[in-house]
């Protein structure tokens, strides 16, 4: 998950919470709407199956669906990357164009898509992934939230339709968001440097702890779940990242 998304995800969380714009007391059901219907409904029954295979675990549930649905969408998250790395590839020229024509909003932005199909980049390329994704990630949140069975569950010292007593699982999930926003960082060199993501580095783990601090234990099993997922995303990912790095400066090469 990148840190883009991840910021997405927190204030989906504060507004649901906030709102209540899916009551606790509903269950999932295809007859509540379009969303529940071709969202919530079939991730909870996929939730329901998987429990009924993984040992009667619904903490084991939480965690297959996550790794099914984050493969899923493994796909558009590459395209992402691979969009990010052709944009980097051509920010010099995009510096050059703004610098050109900076008194020249229209000029500038029709050299801007001549350089963009050039190049055959999507400058929203790698927003679309994040919306695609957005009612994926909010199915999954929504029944994990609403099922009446996760509700009555149990897992390790957690009963998961309440919060976690000993605070353990919003502390975890406040770290392991720190790791994947700073693997993420660290791997990817069009955030590094920048004060502003190193802020969110700081900001976003609290933001998490405050947010989970309110979530019942399964819900905060899923974000400690789909956190970890980012990190071995992010790590498996790394070359691909790491092409987005620039070439080396001319001068640079003939000082080697």
């Amino acid at each position: 998950m990148t840190s883009t998304l991840r910021v997405a995800l927190v204030l989906v969380a504060l507004v649901s919470v906030t709102t209540g714009c899916a009551p606790l007391d509903v269950p999932p059901d295809p007859r509540n709407g379009f969303f529940d219907a071709f969202f919530v409904y079939p991730i909870s029954l996929l939730i329901d199956w998987l429990q009924s295979v993984l040992w009667g675990s619904y903490g084991l549930a939480i965690l297959a669906v996550t790794i099914l649905v984050r493969l899923l969408i493994l796909p558009l998250t590459v395209n992402q990357y691979k969009n990010m790395a052709k944009m980097q590839k051509i920010q010099p020229e995009m510096l050059k164009i703004r610098e050109k024509y900076k008194k020249d909003p229209e000029k500038m932005q029709k050299e801007m898509m001549r350089l963009f199909q050039e190049y055959d980049v999507n400058p929203m390329g790698s927003y679309f992934p994040l919306l695609a994704q957005a009612p994926v990630f909010f199915a999954l949140f929504s029944a994990v939230r609403r099922s009446p069975h996760i509700k009555t569950a149990s897992f390790l010292w957690l009963e998961l339709g309440v919060r976690d007593p000993y605070y353990v699982l919003p502390v975890l999930a406040a770290i392991v968001t720190f790791l994947s926003m700073w693997v993420s960082q660290r791997l990817n060199p069009m955030v590094q440097n920048n004060a502003q993501m190193t802020l969110m580095l700081i900001i976003m783990p609290l933001v998490t702890l405050f947010v989970t601090l309110s979530f019942p234990s399964a819900l905060q099993l899923y974000w400690i779940y789909s956190s970890a997922f980012t990190v071995v995303q992010t790590w498996l990912l790394k070359d691909l990242v790491r092409a987005m790095r620039p070439a080396p400066k001319e001068e640079d090469t003939v000082k080697r």
